[in-house]
């Protein structure tokens, strides 16, 4: 039976993010700067890939990019409202689906050590403690402060060190974004997919998908009876 179960944050243990709530939060973002949405979006956009390996420093730093692609400054007061939309709004995302704090919970049961894989800003990591997944998590890994994405590696490696799990010993569970489970199979890891998107959920937030010709389950709790059933 695998000893370490790695999984992917969003769309796997929580929703994936709805593209209108995502643009909604922009909105106010362009708002509090005193600048139209529709000249904001798209270098807001544009530095994506920054925010989430971490390029900007910060989250103050991520504001500060995208207020510099559109010609403006930020004051203190300005910062400080953008700090408190996007934090709440984090801590909203972070929303387990049903049936993951029970599978987390039986995983520990069954002696399993449990990490954590995301590509993500630095919002994530600011409220994680906050969060009622966090007790469950030996090891994480934050994209934006280790300034690895996933498939690399190195970025499943560094939670395999912090659980001192051999890849062999390791499952990695994810929906699919950023080619994290064929990441997770070329680091020597066994992967399944999660896969319950359904089309009623709408537009979402997901890059880097991937076709995946391996093991999947449909429901978060089926991950338990894979973990049980390993040889």
């Amino acid at each position: 039976m695998y000893k370490a179960v790695l999984f992917d944050l969003f769309g796997t243990l929580i929703a994936h993010p709805s593209m209108p709530a995502y643009r909604g939060m922009v909105a106010e973002v362009a708002s509090i700067l005193n600048q139209p949405y529709e000249m904001f979006i798209e270098p807001w956009m544009s530095i994506n890939d920054g925010r989430l390996d971490g390029s900007f420093g910060s989250s103050e730093g991520d504001i500060i990019a995208a207020a510099d692609l559109v010609g403006t400054t930020v004051s203190d007061s300005q910062m400080a409202r953008c700090m408190n939309l996007r934090r709440s709004i984090t801590r909203a995302f972070i929303t387990p689906k049903p049936q993951v704090l029970n599978l987390l919970e039986e995983l520990r049961n069954l002696g399993c050590v449990i990490g954590l894989l995301t590509d993500c800003v630095y919002d994530v990591p600011a409220v994680w403690s906050e969060t009622v997944l966090a007790p469950y998590f030996s090891a994480m890994h934050f994209s934006c402060k280790t300034h690895i994405r996933k498939p690399d590696a190195r970025a499943y490696q560094t939670v395999l060190d912090q659980l001192n799990t051999h890849p062999d010993d390791a499952l990695f569970v994810g929906d699919g974004g950023s080619d994290e489970l064929n990441g997770a199979v070329r680091a020597g890891i066994d992967a399944v997919m999660i896969a319950d998107l359904k089309l009623t959920h709408g537009e979402v937030m997901r890059v880097g998908v991937v076709d995946w010709d391996g093991p999947f389950v449909s429901t978060m709790s089926e991950v338990e009876a894979y973990v049980r059933n390993s040889q």
